[in-house]
């Protein structure tokens, strides 16, 4: 445990972290996780503490912590609980969930990975099944008397959390919380926690009582009730969390980027690096909709999917033993009685190939069905290293599908409403539902997916990511993981792989949400894809291209930017080439250089603009810039010095003071092509415009000021989202 006290060491300051007890006995029991691994998650969970308000000081805070979909969050808030322990903080709260199945999910992961009975003397868990003062004494004892860290996870329900609010608004506990400092961890925070009737009060002149959704209502009470607290979001999909007005109370103020363990395979994976390997697409006319196309049977696409997935039990599980079960889901599109049906084909096809495959082998109906299967077999053996012979697979495959089990998912249904899922029992498990599959919700050892759940309009980005339950720690069955989506899902998760590894670029480049973006909150994001609810952002949308020509023209700050203008060119002179020389013209004459994106990246994120809309485009240009030098796409960007001859005040170029154009066009001789002209098409490029301001009596007359324009080629094309502010007059591409 030396390396992980060294990481503690390492990053103490600001607020002094120890690691004591409950830490080393929660990492020493996560066995599966080597010394790196151990030593991240710990570094991770020292980062979030550190910027929570210490037990005993009078104050609040939000913050966020930004993982990938079943990437091991639950883990990182497990080993914040008990790094919190150890450093004096007395209650941890957690919001688990709008499902009652989650709920119990999180509670026992808590009790099992804390090693929670009742002989712990580390931590007490807390229900609130009782009445409200009969828990407010329970929580005062266990204050006052033990030295135990209460854990309280209740529903993400208003009711299960102003009853809790209610009980730490019972006097004989409001003098004292004060003293203790409190967690409340929200898991999936982007889940029903943030205000449905932002964007309505947005409307009003002013904001009343009832116009908060209950959720979000019940956690300002809650939030209220804890005079020490620090509010803790966990989330894969934080887009709402960003673009929710900044002055929002559950608005967070410092991030934490999680890194995902050894062997996680998600979006990348799934869609870039293995998409044709991995992902199969389901035909149109096999998508099954309740209203416009209603199947009378199993689509063939499912009955592919569900063919390969029961060879891949019989093999990965009963024959090479690789796994102790493996799991499938089937999400089609949220309706109880599409569910109840998908089961029912479901189970009938699989007693009809049971009952074909034990008829005599020279019967035709067995022939067909073993030669179906054998297609099966061919596909999903296809990456698979000492492949079973196909006759020693069909001959396990009727016992395979006997004790295979059948869960519908969703409220009233097996296995779901009552008791967790047995996974142990069975070698494998089909899962079918929707609502009850999404976030949150882990499916354990989850090798196939068939989801033909699409909409028909744009998808919000955050409710599609969360249905990707196949994302996880696949590798030792990677070989047998296989996604169906429809054509318009493959897409739409293609351009939200690319927005997912922007964001997290630019996140883990800033060191706090204000410096991520300090007036608008703006993000890459394809234009087939909404970024979130809008009823919960009290802004409308404003979505701009990144593609062509855009100019940054601004006459703010003009003697902030000329220091570190002519810094830059004046360090960077020697990798400048000169372009063609116009008959001897300066103000055509132009060079231009390749610089590296962090080079130019640290240049450009000095410039500074007094606008919304420059703001907006110069923070998203630097994240578009980050995101392309990490996917390989670009290494460098290259910048034009317009004009680069001219130096003195009357040789620049002249422009008025609200010129809309700073870009010179075509002569019409031919002799010159415009300034548009000199660009690139191979990477982004920039143009650095060096004029006079020429207009009399203006305070800015004979001023002299650089500004850019930019050049993205359609090749590198993406789009971006902002909130629209007060009077932002910008340009909708």
């Amino acid at each position: 445990m030396a390396s992980i006290i060294e990481v503690v060491k390492n990053t103490q300051a600001p607020c002094q972290i120890k690691m004591g007890d409950r830490t080393i006995s929660f990492m020493e029991s996560q066995s599966k996780l080597n010394q790196d691994g151990r030593d991240l998650i710990m570094a991770e969970a020292v980062k979030i503490l550190r910027r929570c308000i210490p037990p005993g000081e009078i104050d609040n805070i939000t913050n966020i912590a930004l993982g990938y979909v079943q990437s091991g969050k639950t883990l990182s808030f497990t080993t914040l609980t008990a790094l919190a322990a150890d450093n004096g903080y007395r209650i941890v709260i957690y919001l688990t969930g709008t499902k009652n199945n989650l709920q119990r999910q999180t509670a026992e992961r808590l009790k099992r990975d804390l090693n929670i009975d009742g002989k712990n003397r580390y931590y007490a868990f807390i229900t609130t099944d009782s009445a409200e003062n009969e828990i407010a004494r329970t929580i005062k004892n266990h204050l006052e008397v033990t030295q135990e860290v209460l854990l309280i996870p209740i529903l993400k329900h208003y009711s299960h959390i102003n009853k809790l609010s209610m009980v730490f608004n019972i006097l004989e506990l409001t003098t004292i919380l004060g003293q203790y400092g409190a967690l409340i961890i929200d898991d999936e925070a982007d889940q029903s926690s943030f205000n449905t009737y932002a964007k309505k009060n947005s409307r009003k002149p002013d904001w009343e009582e009832d116009d908060f959704s209950k959720t979000y209502a019940s956690i300002l009470a809650l939030k209220k009730s804890l005079p020490s607290h620090s509010y803790i979001q966990y989330t894969a999909t934080p887009q709402a969390a960003f673009l929710i007005d900044s002055n929002d109370i559950l608005s967070p103020v410092y991030h934490t980027v999680l890194t995902p363990g050894e062997g996680y395979t998600g979006g990348k994976y799934f869609f870039k690096e293995r998409k044709e390997e991995l992902v199969s697409p389901i035909p149109d006319e096999q998508i099954y909709h309740h209203r416009d196309n209603r199947l009378s049977k199993m689509p063939i696409s499912l009955g592919r999917a569900l063919k390969e997935f029961l060879l891949s039990v019989a093999i990965v599980v009963n024959i090479q033993e690789r796994e102790p079960f493996l799991s499938m889901m089937i999400h089609i599109d949220g309706l109880r009685d599409t569910n109840k049906m998908f089961y029912k084909w479901v189970s009938a096809e699989m007693q009809k190939w049971i009952n074909f495959l034990r008829k005599p082998e020279d019967d035709p109906v067995n022939q067909a069905v073993k030669k179906d299967f054998e297609s099966a077999y061919d596909s999903i053996t296809r990456y698979m290293k000492d492949t079973p012979p196909f006759d020693d697979v069909i001959k396990d495959l009727c016992r395979t599908m006997t004790k295979v089990s059948l869960h519908l998912v969703q409220s009233g249904g097996k296995n779901t409403a009552g008791t967790e899922i047995p996974w142990n029992d069975a070698p494998g498990h089909i899962l079918i539902g929707a609502d009850m599959l999404n976030r949150g919700f882990t499916i354990e050892r989850l090798s196939m997916s068939y989801m033909p759940r699409t909409t028909k309009g744009k998808s919000n980005a955050d409710t599609i990511e969360q249905r990707c339950r196949f994302f996880g720690y696949k590798i030792n069955y990677i070989d047998v993981c296989r996604v169906y989506l429809s054509e318009k899902s493959i897409s739409e998760y293609e351009s939200y792989v690319e927005h997912e590894e922007a964001l997290r670029a630019s996140l883990s480049a800033c060191a706090s949400i204000e410096d991520f973006s300090k007036i608008p909150q703006a993000m890459l994001l394809a234009e087939t894809l909404n970024p979130t609810r809008k009823n919960i952002l009290s802004s409308d949308l404003v979505r701009n291209k990144l593609s062509g020509w855009k100019q940054m023209i601004s006459c703010d700050y003009i003697e902030e930017n000329q220091k570190p203008i002519r810094s830059f060119l004046t360090e960077w002179s020697d990798l400048f080439n000169n372009e063609h020389d116009y008959d001897g013209n300066i103000m055509r004459n132009h060079r231009s250089a390749l610089i590296s994106i962090d080079d130019f990246v640290r240049f450009f994120k000095g410039i500074v603009y007094g606008d919304v809309p420059n703001i907006t485009r110069r923070n998203v240009t630097i994240q578009y810039l980050i995101y392309l030098r990490d996917v390989g796409r670009i290494t460098h960007v290259r910048l034009y010095e317009m004009a680069y001859l001219a130096k003195n005040i009357d040789d620049l170029r002249s422009h008025k003071p609200g010129v809309t154009n700073i870009q010179f066009g075509r002569a019409e001789n031919g002799s010159y092509p415009g300034d548009k002209e000199f660009k690139n098409e191979e990477t982004v490029c920039f143009q650095l415009h060096h004029y006079r301001i020429e207009e009399a009596c203006h305070p800015l007359n004979r001023k002299d000021v650089y500004n850019f324009c930019v050049y993205y080629p359609e090749s590198l094309a993406n789009s971006f989202v902002m909130l629209a502010e007060e009077g932002d007059d910008m340009d909708e591409d």
